[in-house]
């Protein structure tokens, strides 16, 4: 989500001796200002001799409101800026109401952070790059309390372990977000068992020709297990 830029705003500084704001439509000097934007925006922040935004300052999307020349809140970006983009700590919160809450650069999730998703309230802990979850991870689901825990590329898990609340666990590789190939169960009883998961496919479905874009879609797999005790 993009800032707005300072044309035809109004901008109140905060930072006045006797404390009453003194008024302008446009960013006049360095200092704290409260900006609002022709389409309803919001910035509350600190801005430098160049007129940008920088340090500690809080950024209000807005959208109209059911009232004549009303504003609701649309998104929220409290954080740190530098240069004029988002980048050190802040917290977004999303129009879907979402929540990020972690480290920035370049307006982009960039480092470790937190991500908890609203429609699940899933919860996805680590590392990010370019908005996208890389590196190393823990994701829990709300639904079930499980926890995929493990090593991630471009938003998804590839290796680790799937923590099943109550039953064990899985250990293995993984593919858009499903366990895929080599892996082992380690269950709460005790016993142990390793397999593969291969995918399974739909009975009447063609097989798909092979291309370089890969289907979106997560595969249909199936567990096959090796034997627990051989003879």
């Amino acid at each position: 989500m993009a800032d707005d830029d300072e044309a035809g705003c109004k901008v109140e500084y905060l930072d006045t001796a006797d404390g009453t704001p003194e008024e302008t439509n446009w960013i006049l000097r360095a200092g704290r200002a409260r900006v609002t934007y022709v389409n309803g925006n919001t910035f509350e922040g600190n801005f430098d001799a160049e007129r940008v935004k920088q340090g500690d300052g809080v950024f209000t999307w807005m959208k109209p409101g059911e009232e004549d020349d009303s504003f609701v809140e649309r998104a929220k970006y409290s954080g740190n800026y530098k240069d004029g983009q988002r980048s050190g700590q802040g917290k977004m919160v999303y129009p879907n109401g979402d929540i990020y809450e972690g480290e920035w650069s370049e307006n982009t999730m960039q480092g470790e952070g937190s991500y908890t998703y609203k429609k699940t309230n899933d919860i996805y802990s680590g590392t990010w790059a370019e908005n996208k979850k890389n590196g190393e991870g823990r994701y829990e689901f709300g639904s079930d309390s499980s926890v995929l825990v493990g090593n991630w590329v471009n938003g998804e898990i590839s290796t680790g372990t799937w923590e099943l609340i109550g039953a064990g666990r899985y250990e293995g590789d993984f593919k858009k977000g499903r366990p895929l190939g080599e892996g082992r169960f380690d269950f709460t009883n005790g016993i142990c068992q390793e397999g593969e998961y291969v995918v399974q496919k739909v009975e009447g479905e063609d097989e798909e020709p092979e291309g370089e874009e890969e289907d979106q879609t997560p595969p249909n797999v199936a567990w096959k297990g090796r034997p627990i005790v051989s003879f």
